[in-house]
């Protein structure tokens, strides 16, 4: 009785464990088809239109740029366990050169593609940012996962954005470019 009983709980555990491992693997394929969302953009879009403003005065340099200055912010306090998110760096090359776009936007790929969640799964962290003009900034306890799911949901919105603005100068764009997850699951269904 005692051995089923261990092994009833080891498995219950090894069945946790998959969906933990299955949650992070979701949470590192998400960042990584944002990332790949603004890589293969890169690919068919020139300079001018990258840089052109739209009737918003933005940019799909500026989203970008936006974009990858969150991953930054990201990597640069994960060690520290305090995420920073108002010392984004606003690097205009980024904004203004695909070519250093598409840098960055490889480095920031390996860089997910290494992390290991499990290293920060009892980690707590800080993350701290601007929640109003007129006050300090907040900080907040938060988790790595839930830092990634924040990064994935930020990054679809200016996708999202970036897709107006690409549709706007005439681009014609996978229709699921931009999407939230569960609006192409529904749209799909």
């Amino acid at each position: 009785m005692k051995l089923m009983t261990n092994s009833k709980t080891i498995s219950q555990t090894g069945k946790a464990d998959l969906a933990q491992d299955h949650s992070e693997s979701l949470l590192i394929q998400g960042c990584l088809h944002c990332v790949s969302q603004c890589d293969e953009l890169m690919a068919f879009i020139s300079d001018e239109l990258y840089t052109a403003e739209s009737q918003g005065n933005s940019s799909i340099g500026a989203h970008t740029r936006h974009i990858l200055d969150r991953f930054h912010c990201f990597f640069a306090g994960l060690q520290g366990a305090y995420i920073d998110y108002d010392d984004r760096k606003r690097d205009k090359t980024i904004e203004n050169s695909i070519e250093a776009a598409a840098f960055a936007l490889a480095s920031v790929a390996a860089r997910v593609e290494k992390l290991n969640l499990a290293e920060f799964a009892d980690t707590a962290i800080t993350v701290s940012e601007s929640v109003y003009h007129k006050g300090p900034a907040m900080a907040i306890p938060s988790t790595v996962n839930r830092e990634l799911m924040g990064l994935i949901t930020h990054s679809i919105h200016h996708l999202a954005i970036i897709a107006i603005i690409a549709r706007s100068f005439g681009c014609h764009m996978d229709e699921d470019f931009g999407k939230a997850p569960s609006t192409i699951v529904y749209e799909h269904s």
